[in-house]
């Protein structure tokens, strides 16, 4: 016979299975834990450590905080983010139930934006008709536009002290479980190579190792491709891994694809010998003339990834290059004044994505 309860153990009395009892969770008023939404709870969640919590209940891959309570129009967005493709992320904050003033403020958001872009709405609790609204908004924008309603709640185990915060979805896009999961029922569709496996095993044994020595999750997505690139934070910016076989060579880089491509570059190329300095060793400014884009990169040459003994030693190489390479220059990415650059230069409407001619020529 067994005893059940909310319990563990091994230990046994006068035949029966005796258990320890686990604790008992209890909900501790978000008020208690943070005082003010803006200099409070805005704060905690832009920290790395717990905008990737929520990067990961939403399935949006690494999330980099761009600003905080920045000005959209006559409101502030509580905090602002871009997604591994540098996609816009809006994310605003309550710490009471839902309300239409909150509403109001992301139908005006909506309005100003012209580009893809998520907008995160999180409360303590969601009434139901801005459960609904959240569902026809999803239902009824157009498709660059998703939107997620989310609950927040606090928890301890009772007589802990120790405390921990919990988002639940209530409300997300129509087809969003299809959709984070197309790109690997694609990729499980398509025929593969054996040249195509080693990438995608190469590019999962990397995202271990960069999560466990930075604590962030990156290359979480399936990946067949001779080359590897996400989000640093910034519209057309990202940090890319291009593997070269026939070469033998690994690049980590800095890939600038935006419309001011060359004017960035041309702004960087300036601090050289300072960033180089910051970076720990010199690094390869490439302008590529014939591109829209343009890169900064670090190589490992002399390289054979076809060999698996060799890869423990190129993904650290790899890790420590791409942080150093986020070190140095989230900061400047941050800083750009776009508005004079393009008084300056002016700004090309293309855009330039990393890994397309590097994949034809490593093929």
């Amino acid at each position: 016979m067994t005893a059940l309860t909310l319990a563990l153990g091994r230990e046994t009395f006068e035949g029966f299975y005796v258990t320890t009892l686990l604790g008992r969770l209890e909900r501790v008023p978000l008020r208690e834990v943070w005082e003010h939404e803006a200099s409070n709870f805005t704060p905690w969640l832009a920290h790395a450590d717990n905008i990737s919590l929520l990067a990961g209940v939403l399935h949006l891959g690494d999330l980099v905080v761009e600003a905080t309570e920045k000005d959209v129009g006559r409101f502030s967005a509580d905090i602002v983010a871009r997604d591994e493709e540098g996609n816009l992320v809006l994310i605003e904050n309550q710490l009471e139930p839902t309300d239409h003033r909150h509403l109001g403020q992301i139908l005006t958001y909506l309005a100003g934006l012209s580009d893809t872009a998520t907008v995160v709405w999180i409360a303590r609790e969601f009434l139901e008709e801005h459960r609904a609204a959240i569902d026809w908004l999803n239902a009824n924008t157009i498709d660059r536009y998703s939107f997620f309603g989310v609950e927040i709640e606090v928890v301890k185990i009772t007589g802990s002290s120790a405390l921990a915060a919990n988002f639940n979805v209530v409300a997300k896009p129509n087809d969003w479980s299809r959709r984070v999961g197309s790109t690997a029922r694609r990729l499980g569709e398509t025929p593969v190579n054996d040249k195509q496996r080693l990438y995608e095993e190469y590019w999962a044994l990397l995202g271990e190792r960069f999560s466990k020595a930075t604590g962030r999750r990156v290359l979480t997505k399936p990946n067949r491709a001779n080359w590897y690139s996400f989000g640093i934070g910034g519209k057309g910016f990202s940090l890319s891994v291009v593997l070269n076989p026939a070469e033998r060579w690994i690049r980590a880089e800095l890939w600038i694809g935006n419309g001011l491509a060359k004017a960035i570059f041309q702004e960087f190329l300036k601090e050289q010998e300072a960033i180089e300095k910051e970076y720990g060793s010199t690094l390869e400014w490439e302008e590529l003339p014939t591109r829209k884009g343009a890169r900064i990169s670090a190589y490992l040459r002399d390289q054979d990834v076809s060999v698996k003994t060799t890869w423990p030693e190129q993904h650290d190489w790899l890790v420590k290059q791409l942080e150093n390479i986020r070190r140095v220059f989230q900061p400047r990415i941050r800083s750009i004044d776009f508005s004079s650059l393009r008084n300056v230069y002016g700004e090309s409407e293309e855009t330039d994505m990393v890994g397309v001619a590097d994949s034809v020529a490593a093929s």
